[in-house]
């Protein structure tokens, strides 16, 4: 382990208590920028995962949770939040998710940051009373509440362990569904963090449940018959494996699976705010979210100036160290996936893609690659998603055109649309079969309150958001006084 920066021990939280992982893996954590070790991985036995389980069930059946009154499950939501919110936590997180995923300091000391207001918007959900209501009936009021389906499985990816990890664990604790979280083998920590916090702020015991390990310790939670519901942010190819082991007997599934997200630049983009954000979706994160840019669609009159912009503008990224305050970008999350991406490359320009980039790399022996683009590679070359700094460019000649490209994948999580006619652009991107388009800007933020995050196609099923997210948990459930309708019809 890192002598200067000491990551948390790995343990589980099972039934009110801290336990190690039991299996010794014989691989390691390495740090992002330089390779070295940092951690031994340790995986969870089947014995400790049949405790989670078997506690998270005895929780359900025991309403230990779902009858603890919505204001008083409020309150321990603030309290959740209070504790969180202290430095030892926000320092810990944002050093450990810097190192393990390459995510630059800055960013992921803005990720801590916000989670005490994850648990306190989950907890405002409560207090402005949504999951119990009164509806006029025809013998007086009907009751309509939400209650939660069961325990649910939290299963959180890498990229964005600290911000995902603690929104499924808020709407999931706010339903009342006593819940298992499953945190990214590579990214654990913030979730070890959020058990600590959740012990000290007095969630119940069974109520929360945190196990380590890889993905075949999911494998067995989502098999399991006591899990009622999944939440489940990661690859396509893992969520179609969650889809087929729910499918069977109805379980609810909340799928986020990425997106190979397209950007359209028309002729009368203002090109300097288009580069802006062309080059923040190509390093934000490294390149490693699921709405990062996929594909550059760009009118071909002006292709070449709004290439040369973007360009200039690479050339003065700070690609570094993760933990340098002055560094716009980092290294990718591990070697393997390094590997997988500089493929990708590789594939696309025996397509006849030709490569253009221009940051400098630094000397260290991490997993670092300069954003990049392709150019020249037929659309139906590029139609699946690269999950780092890799975006395919394609021209198009009118807005059918830019439009049958920016439909021209089963993805359809995020696009992006660039017009000073924001008329034009407004109709355009009500067009594109994607779950959000933002137009003449790039950010991580939502642009709505209160509005879901879809996912159309492969990316996904279902709709994540504040009260989105907090819903999928639960079941409606309808109670009232009823007529009697006489016998025979009459």
């Amino acid at each position: 382990m890192s002598r200067e920066h000491p990551l948390p021990e790995l343990q589980n939280y099972i039934d009110g208590e801290f336990s190690t992982p039991a299996d010794e893996r014989g691989l390691s954590l390495h740090d992002a920028n330089t390779g070295a070790p940092l951690q031994l991985r340790r995986n969870s036995n089947r014995e400790q995962i049949q405790a989670a389980l078997e506690a998270a069930d005895h929780a359900y059946h025991a309403g230990v949770w779902e009858e603890t009154p919505a204001q008083e499950r409020a309150e321990v939501l603030e309290r959740m939040a209070d504790e969180i919110g202290k430095e030892e936590y926000a320092q810990t997180i944002s050093v450990a998710d810097s190192l393990t995923s390459g995510a630059v300091i800055r960013t992921t000391r803005k990720m801590a940051a916000m989670l005490p207001f994850v648990f306190r918007g989950a907890a405002a959900y409560l207090r402005e009373g949504h999951l119990d209501k009164q509806v006029a009936g025809p013998r007086g009021p009907v009751d309509y509440f939400r209650r939660p389906w069961g325990p649910a499985l939290l299963i959180a990816p890498w990229n964005g362990p600290t911000a995902i990890g603690s929104h499924k664990m808020a709407s999931a604790l706010a339903a009342g569904a006593p819940c298992i979280l499953k945190p990214s083998e590579f990214t654990p920590h913030s979730a070890i963090m959020m058990a600590r916090a959740a012990h000290r702020a007095g969630v119940p015991k069974g109520a929360f449940q945190l196990t380590l390990g890889d993905r075949t310790i999911g494998a067995q939670m989502v098999e399991d018959p006591r899990i009622k519901a999944v939440s489940f942010t990661g690859g396509l190819a893992g969520g179609r494996a969650i889809a087929r082991a729910c499918a069977e007997d109805f379980i609810p599934t909340q799928l986020e699976l990425g997106g190979n997200n397209q950007l359209v630049v028309f002729a009368d983009a203002d090109l300097d705010h288009a580069a802006t954000g062309i080059v923040y979706g190509l390093t934000n994160l490294n390149g490693q979210w699921c709405r990062a840019l996929g594909r550059l669609l760009v009118h071909e009159s002006i292709k070449d100036r709004l290439l040369d912009k973007v360009l200039s503008l690479l050339s003065s990224i700070r690609l570094g160290h993760s933990l340098d305050e002055d560094s716009d970008m980092g290294p990718l999350v591990h070697r393997a996936h390094l590997d997988q991406v500089l493929s990708d490359i590789e594939r696309l320009k025996l397509c006849g893609g030709q490569v253009m980039s221009s940051t400098p790399l630094p000397n260290l022996d991490g997993h670092f690659i300069a954003p990049t683009l392709v150019d020249g590679c037929r659309p139906e070359d590029t139609r699946e998603e690269i999950f780092g700094p890799v975006a395919a460019v394609h021209t198009f000649r009118d807005d059918s055109d830019a439009l049958a490209l920016a439909n021209g994948t089963d993805l359809g999580l995020a696009g992006y649309v660039y017009s000073q006619n924001e008329e034009k652009a407004f109709a355009f991107a009500k067009k594109m079969r994607t779950g959000g388009v933002k137009i003449n800007g790039y950010s991580l933020l939502s642009i709505g309150e209160g509005t879901p995050r879809g996912a159309w196609g492969l990316s996904g099923l279902g709709e994540e958001g504040h009260s989105q997210s907090i819903e999928f948990f639960t079941g409606a459930r309808v109670v009232g006084i009823s007529p009697q309708d006489p016998l025979g019809g009459r």
